[in-house]
Parts: structure tokens; C-alpha cells; sequence
């Protein structure tokens, strides 16, 4: 179980040849580059990377952000997870999706903070507003209403 996460280190760039017509990509990906066992507290600390490039045409590099951190973990099997990375540098796999979410997450949701005062495009796309209307959803919608009503016990 993760019980605490810190961030260690930022490090950010953008181009000025950016412009509001270019096409920009972002690529992120997450490491786990270390583990620490503290025996006092019965604890692992996953060292993370967390990296997001932003590219455009002919895949030059428009901008970089860079998160490392530490996230904390205790349960009933660190020294088995601890002892298995120790020797090839592996993890078991429900433990291993446990750090890389949220390696992932604190990631990007600090990069996205970081991207926003860079002026670099967001790392997710944002959910768009439509203010035209789709007869055929609207339909769909009313179905929906009546099922439930008539769904109802008398």
C-alpha cells in the first residue's frame, strides 16, 4: 500500500519557436529507477522518473519536463519485493502496477501544472463543449428517462 509520495527534483525547458498554429506531440513515460528498504519503519522508497517530451514536425524537441520523486510503500511482503530487485532488478507484478499508477499519476499531474505556466499544451486532452445539439442523442435521452420511470415499483 502506498502511504506517501515526495518529489525531489523539476526540471523543465520550452523552445521559443513555438506557435499557436503548430501541431505539438507529448510523449511521457515513468521509471522506477531505485529502491531503498528502511528497516526502522518497515517501508520501501521506489526512486521515479517521470519524463514528457513535446515534439512537433520532423520530431524536433519543443519542450521537456522532468519529474523525479520517491514513493512510499508498506506491506507484508518488502523484503521479498526488496530482495527480488535487489537481484534483477524486477518487481512482482500487482506491486509493480501499484508504484508505476502512481508514479504515473503524480507525474502527470504535476507536469500538467508545469506545462500550464510554460505555455506548453496539456499533457491529456480536455474534454471538449459542444453547444450544437444531436437529435438522435437527445432521442437516446429520453429513452433513457422513461426506462427509469417505468423501472419504478407502483
Amino acid at each position: 500500500m502506498i502511504i506517501n509520495y515526495l518529489i525531489t527534483n523539476v526540471n523543465a525547458k520550452r523552445e521559443d519557436v513555438i506557435t499557436p498554429d503548430m501541431q505539438v506531440g507529448v510523449a511521457h513515460n515513468v521509471s522506477i529507477t531505485n529502491i531503498e528498504k528502511d528497516e526502522k519503519f518497515k517501508i520501501l522508497k521506489f526512486t521515479f522518473k517521470f519524463d514528457a517530451v513535446f515534439s512537433g514536425s520532423e520530431s524536433k524537441e519543443l519542450g521537456k519536463i522532468v519529474i523525479e520523486g520517491v514513493v512510499v510503500y508498506t506491506g507484508g511482503e518488502i523484503e521479498k519485493i526488496y530482495d527480488q530487485w535487489a537481484e534483477d532488478k524486477k518487481m512482482e507484478t500487482p506491486v509493480a502496477e501499484e508504484i508505476f499508477q502512481a508514479s504515473l499519476n503524480i507525474g502527470i499531474l504535476e507536469a500538467m501544472s508545469i506545462a500550464k505556466q510554460m505555455q506548453l499544451p496539456s499533457l491529456l486532452p480536455l474534454p471538449k463543449v459542444s453547444a450544437t445539439s444531436n437529435p438522435q442523442e437527445e432521442s437516446k435521452d429520453d429513452e433513457h428517462r422513461h426506462e427509469k420511470k417505468s423501472n419504478k415499483p407502483k
